[in-house]
């Protein structure tokens, strides 16, 4: 369990209308189980993503052994798909998704964990929110019998350029039980460092205080090269209360192995980003590509005549200014060579087996 909770994201790379990102990490932890006496663990943890318009995949899994010559091992694939039931230019998007999981211990004791999704996501730029509930089946060696639960949901989130925050708060109910639990994260990537902090509260039934879980961490990564980095981490992790498995606190160091750095890619729901038609008017239309030389721009407003972009003083590559009122359909050409749907941007078919970006401008 720790293992997979405290592997943050490695690297990959990214195609039109795609990206991906693969990582391994190996690691040398010190666990403090709520339950057991404290261990010293080494790990091997991988992990592969993969999104392409509106479809994310993800498979992740760790090996871990302990100083008494025990081992465990666990495994995860998360599925999710945005589905747009008013429009492709709303702002409103259906996910529908689920993960299955499981951990086994040397000692024979193993656990498995089956959930599935559906969630409404608002999304206006670089913010957004997103309310649903979960359905949840779970087992582990100390008893037969599977449990099930409810999970309802909801949360917001905003980034910028360099940050993402989100808050979230889930009320899971099983076998007549209640544990409301709210969750915020935090993380910061620029130049070589990625920085990730996170906290979360949990109610328990039958405790005497109220909120009486609390769990709180950090992760370090310092990028030495594009193809590896120092990863320090440290805090508390949350108990399993479907799978039965137990919290405790930890401290790890350890070393990232990547194809290529690259950016987490966000598990939130594509939709257009919407400029006005005075931001068109201005030349403020703009999108962020890593790692370019020249962009061209491409699209229905246009043509499909190539257009080549600025860069303004952020980074950014500027459309320019005079993109007409409307939805619009777009693909940008990077150096020359590869087409590419900016990050964020909803992508759709482009009826040749391809895939190209919606802009949206509103009037008047």
């Amino acid at each position: 369990m720790l293992a997979v909770t405290a592997f943050a994201c490695a690297g990959g790379a990214s195609t039109a209308g795609a990206q991906s990102r693969l990582g391994l990490d190996l690691a040398g932890t010190r666990i403090e189980y709520d339950t057991l006496p404290a261990l010293n663990a080494p790990s091997v943890a991988a992990l592969s993503e993969w999104q392409r318009s509106s479809i994310f995949a993800r498979l992740s899994g760790s090996v871990t052994g302990f100083q008494d010559s025990g081992w465990s091992a666990q495994g995860r694939g998360d599925l999710a798909g945005w589905l747009a039931p008013f429009g492709v230019a709303s702002p409103l998007r259906l996910e529908l998704g689920g993960n299955v999981g499981g951990a086994r211990h040397s000692s024979g004791f193993d656990s498995f964990l089956g959930r599935g999704d559906a969630r409404l996501h608002l999304r206006s730029g670089a913010f957004g929110a997103w309310a649903g509930a979960s359905v949840a089946s779970a087992r582990n060696s100390f008893d037969s019998a599977a449990v099930s639960g409810l999970v309802p949901n909801a949360g917001v989130w905003a980034q910028s350029r360099y940050l993402r925050g989100t808050v979230s708060y889930q009320h899971t109910r099983m076998s007549g039980d209640s544990y409301p639990e709210a969750n915020a994260a935090l993380t910061l990537s620029r130049g070589p460092a990625d920085l990730t902090l996170y906290a979360g509260v949990r109610d328990a039934p039958y405790a005497t205080t109220g909120w009486n879980e609390r769990w709180a961490g950090i992760s370090a990564v310092w990028w030495v090269s594009p193809n590896a980095a120092l990863v320090v981490s440290g805090g508390g992790y949350s108990s399993d209360v479907l799978q039965g498995l137990p919290g405790g606190d930890f401290a790890s160091v350890g070393l990232r192995l990547t194809p290529r750095r690259v950016r987490p890619i966000p598990i939130t729901a594509p939709s257009p980003i919407v400029y006005t038609s005075e931001e068109a008017r201005r030349g403020s239309i703009g999108f962020e590509v890593e790692g370019a030389a020249r962009v061209e721009i491409a699209g229905d407003w246009n043509g499909w005549e190539l257009e080549p972009l600025t860069r303004d003083a952020s980074g950014r590559w500027v459309v320019p200014a005079g993109t007409p009122v409307g939805v619009h359909r777009f693909n940008l050409r990077v150096d020359g060579e590869r087409w590419f749907v900016p990050e964020g941007v909803p992508a759709v078919d482009d009826g040749f087996g391809g895939q190209v970006g919606l802009l949206v401008v509103s009037g008047p």
